[in-house]
């Protein structure tokens, strides 16, 4: 028996559907009870956590960030658990969509943001495309955050992309680079990637 979902599940399937002060107060219920007994929501969050049909994962990770002092660690786990689950997922786009919740907590201070930030950036180098694609389409939103360090090394980093021997990696990086004003200067998407793009569509990216 999972009591989150037996406590939650109502609340969440009509989270989306009603007012902002009931969301608020949902998320704070959640939080705490997260905090009530942390080790035992975990235990049951890793249950349903990809579960398409509860879909709980964006509303926890909301409640969860503003306490990140408790939970800054459960980011950095989770987040591994992303990677991990959809390297062996027949559909790795649909639990690598998981890392967008992280955007409540890109411009935390903590600590524990430069670990994720440190994981993406490992993450450029991964052999799995739909994994290096999710990674370079993230890794600019945390650029903004004045407590990241090697920023310099990231942009590098992620300007490499923009030369990869892959068409799709190409255009995901000018497309991710371009949002955050960190393109080089001059750099233009080739003619070449262009025709490509509109022959077989955009890059599947979360």
């Amino acid at each position: 028996m999972n009591e989150f979902v037996n406590k939650f599940k109502e609340q969440i399937d009509s989270f989306w559907d009603i007012g902002e002060d009931e969301k608020k107060k949902i998320l704070r219920d959640v939080l705490k009870y997260a905090n009530s007994n942390q080790q035992k929501f975990i235990n049951e969050i890793n249950q349903v956590k990809f579960d398409t049909d509860l879909m709980a994962l964006p509303i926890i990770s909301e409640a969860l960030s503003v306490d990140t002092e408790n939970w800054g660690q459960f980011y950095v786990d989770l987040l591994n658990d992303i990677l991990q689950t959809a390297k062996q997922s027949s559909k790795p786009n649909d639990i690598l969509n998981n890392l967008k919740e992280f955007s409540y907590i890109e411009n935390d201070s903590r600590p524990f943001v430069q670990k994720i930030v440190e994981k993406l950036y490992k993450e450029l180098d991964s052999e799995n495309l739909d994994v290096k694609l999710a990674s370079i389409w993230t890794l600019p939103n945390y650029l903004d955050n004045n407590s990241i360090r090697n920023k310099s090394s990231i942009i590098d980093k992620l300007r490499q992309q923009l030369n990869d021997r892959n068409w799709k990696v190409r255009v995901v990086a000018f497309k991710s680079l371009g949002f955050e004003n960190l393109l080089p200067n001059g750099h233009k998407l080739s003619l070449k990637d262009i025709l490509t793009k509109l022959i077989f569509g955009e890059p599947s990216i979360i």
